[in-house]
């Protein structure tokens, strides 16, 4: 990577890496606050002190602007209670050796994540943390007493934009709890949805003590298959395809470009869960590889690697490794959603 800039560009671009970081540390922060124990309204406040932020120091203050105070926000209990899913479910109760069906509680004011992250000006990333002011019940699969899936605030808020462009004939990978088929087929534009899922456990919990409670059962299709190899098959017949099969972005991350790579030749039109936040997470490996060219990294430094993040950021290394930039314009333009699409 060749950079090639001038005196107040390499500035602006100073300030890109720093934020770069403070993305990642607000979310490590935030994320974290959600395990700390409290009974009452915990505002930005409380979270800056918990952190030890000294909001008269001027890089602190703007972390605490920038990233705390417009994260964390009550939320509306109404906005989920009349939600369709919700007030049909009315499951079975399930357990096995491994997997349990039940239902968990949000207490009162105890943080969550129930939104994706949204990205302002210069990819300010600003995660969405919230609480309610009363106890918030919602449906859950554990495994070996984890969490494996849930149909929480966040699932609700994260699938909004999926199930509002899904139509015709959907394909979705990932069966979770079935909250996006059911929402799916409930409305008139969508003639079928066939799910692929490769647990056979969580396709019988499905069937059997979640799909009875709803209408349109019979617009609804389950297929026990692995996603990637489902991916081989002509796909024609679908107008609408979704992709949830990961848990997080961090896991996200390297199946998502893998999708991206399979799915360049189709038509379809594709939707990812947590799109953006995974964008995000790429887009800070491609900072990173922009911070490390800075200071002379060449091609012994990316010759090895411990992880999946190593693989991602060697690979972008090699691939930029003959781009040059001559302006900050052309170094945020590289960085658009678009953009990084295109690189994987």
């Amino acid at each position: 990577m060749i950079i090639r800039l001038n005196k107040n560009d390499k500035g602006k671009l100073e300030k890109l890496l720093l934020d770069k970081n403070m993305n990642i540390a607000a979310a490590d922060i935030l994320f974290e606050s959600c395990f700390i124990s409290k009974d009452r309204r915990i505002s930005a406040k409380d979270i800056a002190k918990e952190f030890e932020l000294n909001l008269s120091d001027k890089e602190d203050k703007y972390f605490y602007e920038t990233r705390i105070l417009p994260s964390i926000k009550e939320i509306d209990e109404k906005d989920y209670l009349n939600n369709y899913y919700r007030r049909h479910i009315l499951p079975k109760p399930f357990k096995n050796k491994e997997y349990e069906l039940t239902y968990l509680t949000f207490k009162p004011y105890q943080l969550l994540p129930y939104d994706d992250i949204d990205i302002k000006d210069d990819f300010i990333e600003v995660s969405k943390i919230g609480y309610f002011n009363k106890p918030f019940k919602y449906l859950v699969v554990n495994k070996n007493d984890v969490t494996w899936m849930s149909t929480d605030p966040n699932e609700i808020n994260t699938m909004k934009e999926a199930i509002k462009s899904s139509r015709g004939n959907v394909l979705a990978f990932g069966l979770g709890l079935g909250y996006f088929p059911i929402m799916s087929a409930i409305k008139e534009n969508v003639k079928k949805v066939v799910v692929i899922e490769k647990d056979p456990i969580i396709i019988e919990i499905f069937k059997n003590h979640i799909l009875p409670n709803f209408e349109y059962k019979d617009k609804i299709e389950i297929v026990e298959d692995d996603a990637f190899k489902y991916l081989q098959k002509d796909l024609s017949q679908f107008d609408y395809l979704f992709i949830d099969i990961w848990h997080n972005p961090e896991d996200g991350l390297p199946l998502y470009m893998k999708f991206i790579r399979m799915l360049k030749t189709t038509n379809l039109e594709v939707n990812y869960w947590l799109e953006k936040s995974i964008l995000a997470m790429l887009r800070r490996c491609l900072l990173t590889v922009i911070q490390e060219s800075l200071s002379h990294y060449d091609d012994s430094n990316y010759l090895k690697a411990e992880n999946d993040y190593d693989r991602i950021i060697n690979e972008l290394y090699f691939k930029t490794k003959n781009v040059r930039f001559n302006s900050y314009l052309e170094i945020l333009e590289f960085l658009q959603d678009k953009s990084l699409k295109n690189l994987i």
